[in-house]
């Protein structure tokens, strides 16, 4: 445990006192009687180990934080906002000047009890998302440019980040460590590529965090292990999903207890996309969603999700497509080819979608065929879908001992859902599981 240093900044930055470029000029009072102009100075005495304290106020800093320090705040009362506008650039997440509210370039970094304003009033760019005039491009990143990457440790807790174009709260170094915890990200939709808490080549923990009005809430890529543990998406593209876990080593992810409503038209509850290792995805409710889950191909065969204990409903869904899905499993890598598919579905279920599941293999017009799709899928409940369940030409599925609405089972009474094509649903369960 490192000491306690208390870096007290000051509360009381008001306009007055402000420079053009909209920088703060907070005075610190201390022990020894330092004195210091932002969160920023602060860092610069302080000593790998210790805490800076940051009391209630306004700070203008875009903050670079390059030792192994925590920033704690007075909740909600403590805010930094960007002294730099700059959301949108070319080049990645870390484009040349782009804003960003705290830029870590260390290990063991802790940002806690404080909140990240990517809108300064008194900045202007024109660029309106979500009713805010958005001057960061980011809120907290990881510096994977840095030659010192990747960077460990990083923390963070009890932190709401408002109002970002690109990335909410990044571990962006390959093989970094993080703990994101209750974290509230609110309004990161600047672009189709904007995602609200995300992690690259990392392994770490996302718990008890809140996600509304973002494109991507939640999402781990090339992941090394991942917990999404009982976080809260809604007003979302999608809710949790997971790229290409395992690629890059480690263990599988754990997609648990979160709950999705909500989604924006055509959005997606959880997914999973093309995994190296067997993801599990389980006692998770979304509603509301185009899509309640999915999985798209898989790059070793015989490595697919299971999906357990899940309660996916899809009244209220919003889309411009032909059809919602509670579970839509397919081949398809969705511009990067097409490959084996499989996944299992157990004690989950499926209501209120056009088909409650849905399989799916497609054959490319030109070069390699397309992969096999297998579903193996038990003690379901399936029931009030236009279609119960489809497996498309080629596709296996087993669909044996589900729930499909009536004791008669598929396609034997009005009350019952339909099982077509090459679902195997023989023997059905007689009563709800």
């Amino acid at each position: 445990m490192g000491r306690r240093v208390q870096f007290l900044l000051a509360a009381a930055v008001v306009v007055a006192f402000l420079s053009a470029t909209g920088s703060a000029f907070a005075s610190t009072v201390c022990k020894k009687g330092c004195s210091f102009t932002g969160v920023q100075a602060a860092i610069g005495a302080a000593s790998p180990g210790e805490t800076i304290t940051i009391k209630a106020g306004n700070y203008f800093e875009n903050v670079t934080v390059n030792k192994s320090v925590t920033l704690q705040g007075a909740g909600g009362h403590t805010v930094i906002l960007p002294a730099v506008s700059k959301p949108v650039c070319a080049g990645g997440s870390l484009c040349p000047g782009a804003s960003n509210i705290i830029l870590v370039e260390a290990n063991n970094v802790t940002v806690t009890n404080l909140k990240l304003e990517g809108d300064n009033p008194n900045l202007t760019s024109g660029v309106v998302v979500g009713g805010k005039d958005i001057d960061a491009r980011n809120g907290i990143i990881t510096n994977h440019n840095s030659p010192s990457a990747p960077f460990t440790g990083l923390t963070v807790s009890k932190v709401t980040v408002a109002d970002v174009y690109l990335r909410g709260i990044y571990a962006s170094t390959s093989g970094g460590t993080y703990d994101f915890n209750h974290d509230t990200v609110e309004n990161v939709q600047g672009e189709n590529n904007s995602i609200a808490m995300f992690s690259f080549e990392g392994s770490g923990q996302m718990v008890s965090n809140k996600v509304s009005s973002a494109n991507d809430a939640i999402s781990a890529n090339w992941s090394k292990g991942t917990q999404f543990l009982n976080n809260v998406v809604t007003k979302s593209g999608s809710g949790v999903h997971t790229d290409n876990n395992g690629g890059a080593g480690g263990s599988a992810d754990l997609i648990q207890g979160n709950k999705i409503s909500q989604c924006t038209t055509n959005g997606y509850g959880i997914f999973v996309f093309v995994p190296y290792v067997s993801a599990t995805v389980e006692s998770n409710k979304v509603q509301g969603c185009s899509v309640g889950l999915a999985t798209f191909g898989s790059a070793v065969k015989g490595q697919g999700p299971t999906f357990s204990n899940n309660k996916i409903d899809g009244s209220g869904a919003a889309t411009t497509e032909p059809g919602t899905f509670g579970a839509y499993l397919t081949t398809d890598e969705v511009g990067f080819g097409f490959s084996d598919m499989t996944a299992t579905l157990t004690h989950n279920s499926f209501m209120h979608f056009t088909t409650g599941v849905l399989v799916t293999q497609t054959k490319p017009t030109s070069g390699p065929a397309g992969g096999q799709a297998t579903v193996t899928a038990s003690q379901n409940t399936i029931h009030t879908n236009g279609t119960g369940a489809d497996g498309e030409t080629g596709t296996i599925v087993n669909a044996k001992n589900n729930w499909w609405g009536c004791k008669q089972g598929p396609n034997n009474s009005p009350k019952c859902d339909t099982a077509v094509g090459t679902v195997g649903y023989t023997p059905w369960l007689t009563s709800k599981p």
